[in-house]
């Protein structure tokens, strides 16, 4: 009997089931089983998982099987054992080469859009007030770290070998390299993506860098064209221009000086040929610190009171009193522990010890920073009175925009030399009887500039203790045992001045350390003193040896002279102390002792500019005015350390020296105007992109280098000679006596410089 056959349903082929329960199978004995059966069918392993894949459809009875193959970890476990097979690595590697490549580029321009939209947004946001507080790294490569990351791994990858990602650990290409290279890739993409190019022009302009050289990196796409850049420079120095025009109506000071730039070195003089040297002024603006109410700079109550005000005298106001005296000494001290702790590692226990850390009267704030305009250089000549009152009139008139009746109650403190201070006074009685106190420049209120003072105080020291070279102790003997030959003028290298003396006083002192603690420089540092004890030797070795107080009966001039030295370098080094401080209540505590030192050494005229300067402090400005006149004369703007107002003037006049000479016949004083306000742009461009590019800083400033053995040299000698005893047996006697500064001008202050002075000051008063 004919049977009609059984067709199973897709569910129930019973030639492909288990004939056994696979529960209890082995893993291996299962995975055999399954290639056996997909072998009975001609079916591969890839055939089967291909075949599954390719059904798709809601009601393809296989789709629960595709959803558990993506859903799951399988996909990666599978292409996983896949890549460690060197065969499967291999057609994995060629399968993804023409797709992976599409889909990376699609990335990285995506990416890239990214960069060049978010820089031409900044791009267009590049203004002066921008342009100073541009920071490469902020403003270049953490953008493109966070846009670019796939870009940025190509980049690192193709710029450094495998060796090197793996065991450089020193350099690192990233921030500047790349960085760099990105910015490239933007411009390229848009020429109007200068977020990088803008400052990059500045900074080669500023080097400055030849034209051909601008033009040529301008089509690497680093930087702008020569004439582009040109452009922004000029228009930087008008917006620049118009921030100092703003700043200074929110209350300002003053600084300018007199420059002279070589102009041609031609001996053939002709009819319009250029002259050798051209002299001109370059001004400075600052915003004032410590000014909390406008009505602190009222002009009108400071000239009523310049009218009545008594005199100083010399008792009251030139001599230190009792407790100055004492503060002095307190700081001579801490002066004398550290020329024994500088740059000695064994004393770094002891180094940040409140004891040992100068009295603080007037400190600026933490990081403070000066704000700074610069205005357009000029080629009027401030050397003269007729000059100097040009300049302030281009000053105020012409480039600040001011009404000549803006400033008639409004003080301005100017800090300068006392050559640009004297001519500001004589202008000041020129035009007394001018119509606006602009006019009759009575808006300035003089001080001395706190570098220039240094300078001719260190100048006076050499004149006072310069002597012979055969008198043992002299400043020539020593001039001459550490070959100083550039200290041959009686207006030396200011740096190379003050190297001759730190080193004389650093030598000596060190041998007077020895002497006091009755041990080696290297036992005393075993020994590890306390700051209370180092402070005790420091005393006695003041008072012993560079208080200035000697026996006048005793006639050995090689120990009076060389104390005497002493006690004028240690008034020369506190005072450098005090100004890098920018703590002007330490220098205040010199200005008595200062005035007598320079009116006993031969300086009249900053014996003069000083009586000036206390006459106003003490008797004629109000006590708030006269506190914005101690807390701005010493400025920092960087929020590093402190200079005077004089002493930046000469930082941005350097800088303007430089750059003319290196345009040699390309350079005019057009180029100088407009690159004068962008200093403090140019500088800070220079400094932060050598930093980015981890160029070594380049400049004009001296370099730190050990001279320890120049002061081994000098103690050695100190020591040799007994330097710090009179009367020693076989010694050279020294026959010239070297004039007491300190002593002589208290006596010829209180004898006659005051009463003259006095007499001079109330016909500068008159008009006369």
């Amino acid at each position: 009997m004919a049977t009609t056959p059984v067709i199973p349903g897709p569910h129930s082929y019973p030639a492909l089931c288990w004939t056994v329960n696979p529960t209890y199978l082995p893993e291996i004995a299962k995975l055999q089983a399954v290639i056996d059966i997909l072998r009975s069918i001609n079916l591969s392993p890839m055939d089967f998982i291909t075949s599954v894949l390719v059904h798709r459809g809601k009601d393809n009875p296989l789709a629960p099987n595709i959803d558990g193959f993506y859903r799951g970890t399988g996909l990666e476990q599978l292409l996983n054992v896949v890549m460690y097979d060197k065969r499967g690595s291999r057609r994995l590697f060629s399968w993804f080469q023409p797709h992976s490549n599409a889909r990376l580029i699609h990335d990285i321009h995506g990416e890239m859009d990214s960069l060049s939209e978010v820089f031409l947004q900044k791009t267009k946001d590049v203004t002066p007030e921008a342009m100073i507080e541009f920071n490469f790294e902020e403003d270049i490569t953490e953008t493109c770290r966070d846009l670019t990351p796939k870009l940025r791994f190509i980049l690192r990858t193709a710029a450094q070998t495998k060796r090197a990602e793996k065991e450089n650990t020193t350099k690192d290409i990233e921030p500047q390299l790349i960085s760099m290279i990105q910015c490239q890739l933007a411009k390229a993409r848009s020429q109007n993506n200068n977020l990088c190019a803008i400052p990059c022009s500045l900074y080669f302009l500023a080097c400055p860098l030849p034209r051909k050289a601008i033009d040529a990196l301008n089509h690497a796409g680093i930087c702008l064209a020569y004439k582009t850049s040109k452009g922004l420079h000029s228009a930087l120095a008008v917006g620049n221009l118009r921030r100092a025009q703003t700043a200074a109506r929110s209350g300002h000071a003053l600084g300018f000086d007199n420059e002279n730039v070589t102009l041609s070195e031609h001996v053939e003089q002709r009819p319009f040929a250029p002259p050798k040297v051209q002299s001109g002024t370059t001004s400075i603006i600052y915003l004032l610190r410590s000014l909390f109410d406008m009505a602190t700079l009222r002009l009108l109550p400071i000239l009523e009171q310049q009218r009545k005000a008594e005199l100083i005298t010399f008792n009251s106001d030139v001599r230190p009193t009792y407790s100055q005296m004492q503060s002095l000494r307190d700081d001579f001290r801490k002066s004398i522990v550290e020329l024994l702790i500088h740059g000695n590692k064994n004393y770094d226990y002891v180094r940040t010890s409140p004891e040992l850390q100068h009295t603080s009267y007037r400190p600026p704030p933490p990081g403070y920073k000066t704000q700074e305009f610069v205005l357009r250089t000029t080629t009027i000549d401030e050397a003269t009175t007729e000059g100097t009152i040009q300049v302030c009139e281009n000053i105020y008139l012409d480039q600040l925009q001011y009404d000549i009746h803006d400033l008639d109650d409004t003080a301005v403190p100017t800090y300068n030399d006392q050559k640009t201070n004297a001519l500001i006074r004589s202008g000041q009685l020129q035009r007394r009887n001018d119509v606006s106190a602009i006019l009759r420049l009575e808006h300035l209120q003089i001080a001395p500039g706190a570098f220039h003072m240094e300078l001719n105080f260190s100048w006076m020291i050499l004149r006072t203790h310069r002597g012979e070279g055969a008198e043992i102790g002299s400043l020539q003997y020593f001039i001459g045992l550490l070959a100083k030959t550039r200290l041959g003028s009686p207006k030396p290298d200011f740096e190379t001045l003050v190297s001759l003396l730190m080193q004389v006083l650093t030598g000596a002192m060190h041998h007077y350390w020895e002497v006091e603690a009755g041990m080696s420089l290297d036992a005393l540092a075993r020994s590890k003193p306390s700051a209370s004890r180092l402070l005790d030797i420091a005393a006695r070795i003041y008072d012993k040896y560079a208080s200035g107080v000697l026996d006048d009966s005793s006639s050995d001039y090689t120990f009076q002279n060389f104390h005497l030295l002493m006690r004028d370098t240690l008034v020369f080094y506190t005072l450098r102390g005090a100004i890098s401080s920018g703590d002007f209540g330490r220098v205040e505590l010199l200005l008595g002792t200062l005035t007598m030192m320079f009116t006993g050494g031969g300086c009249p005229h900053y014996k003069t500019e000083l009586l000036y300067f206390l006459q106003n402090l003490n008797k004629v400005w109000p006590e708030p005015f006269a506190n914005v006149m101690r807390d701005n004369a010493l400025i920092s703007t960087s929020g590093q350390g402190y200079v005077g107002v004089d002493k930046n003037a000469e930082f941005n006049i350097n800088f303007q020296k430089n750059y003319f000479a290196a345009k040699g016949v390309h350079a005019s004083w057009d180029m100088l105007a407009d690159l004068s306000p962008n200093i403090p742009l140019l500088r800070r461009l220079k400094t932060q992109f050598g930093e980015f590019l981890g160029a070594p800083r380049q400049g004009t400033h001296h370099t730190k280098v050990d001279t320890s053995e120049l002061i081994a040299k000098v103690k050695s000698k100190v020591q040799e000679h007994q330097l710090h005893l009179p009367f020693v047996r076989g010694r050279r006697v020294t026959e010239r006596e070297s004039v007491d500064v300190l002593g002589t001008g208290a006596s010829m202050l209180r004898d006659t410089e005051m009463s003259s002075w006095g007499k001079a000051y109330k016909t500068w008063l008159k008009g006369v």
